[in-house]
């Protein structure tokens, strides 16, 4: 097993993290693999048990591993990458050309100091965390928790109108911030239990489960953000086309 590098600046639980991801990748944990368990990796790496933590953390939420309580984390199966296009259009514009009526209830707009693997996505420490129940038609469709850098966007603290304007109109309007370009992986999911609260779901149940990072016209990150949507009520389209020749 390769060690750990403390000569660098390159935080301690992003070089585990780097170095167990290319174990994974490599095939040296199988998907079904148990994982060394967080003591036999501090052991290891000589690393406190929050590094090691704090890696496995970023591993699971890049959908590589998945830890199960009292037996430690295990290697995912592997998903086939499909690579789609989409235009990042404000979800309320696509429900209105749907015929349907999109509502908000904000839930928590907020303050926080930003978890590893949230840092690593949207490059500062404090992010201005927002969670969002949004419903069709009266009915709850999804929960989405989005992650801003604060040092982008302290004016967001203060902003009181997202329950009636997109996040997106309301960053290009007010902010002069355009998000033209992101990355989305979706995926089906579980929800656990303050995610089957508010779906009014049962806890644990399959739910269509979406992340996704954009940046600006720049270049630069302007949000992660993650989503859980009802699994009755969401359907997903593609549209497809042939290019000639």
């Amino acid at each position: 097993m390769p060690t750990i590098d403390r000569s660098t600046p390159i935080p301690l639980y992003f070089q585990l993290a780097e170095m167990l991801r290319a174990q994974i990748t490599s095939g040296e944990f199988a998907s079904g693999d148990k994982l060394p368990s967080e003591h036999e990796l501090c052991s290891h790496y000589d690393v406190s048990r929050s590094v090691v933590r704090q890696a496995l953390q970023s591993l699971s939420q890049d959908g590589l591993i998945e830890t199960e309580r009292g037996r430690g984390a295990f290697v995912r199966e592997r998903k086939v990458p499909i690579t789609l296009t989409q235009k990042l259009d404000p979800l309320q514009e696509g429900m209105a050309k749907a015929g349907f009526k999109l509502t908000t209830k904000i839930l928590q707009q907020r303050l926080i100091a930003a978890p590893s693997h949230i840092v690593e996505r949207i490059g500062d420490e404090k992010a201005i965390f927002l969670e969002r129940l949004r419903y069709a038609d009266g009915k709850v469709l999804l929960v989405v928790q989005n992650y801003l850098p604060y040092s982008r966007v302290p004016q967001l603290l203060e902003f009181t109108g997202l329950e009636n304007t997109s996040l997106y109109n309301y960053l290009r309007n007010d902010l002069g911030i355009i998000v033209s370009t992101g990355k989305r992986f979706i995926e089906i999911g579980r929800a656990d239990n303050h995610i089957a609260r508010l779906l009014e779901v049962e806890p644990g149940s399959q739910v269509l489960f979406n992340r996704e990072l954009t940046y600006d016209q720049s270049g630069n990150a302007v949000e992660y953000y993650e989503s859980w949507h009802h699994p009755d009520r969401t359907r997903l389209t593609i549209d497809l086309y042939r290019q000639n020749g």
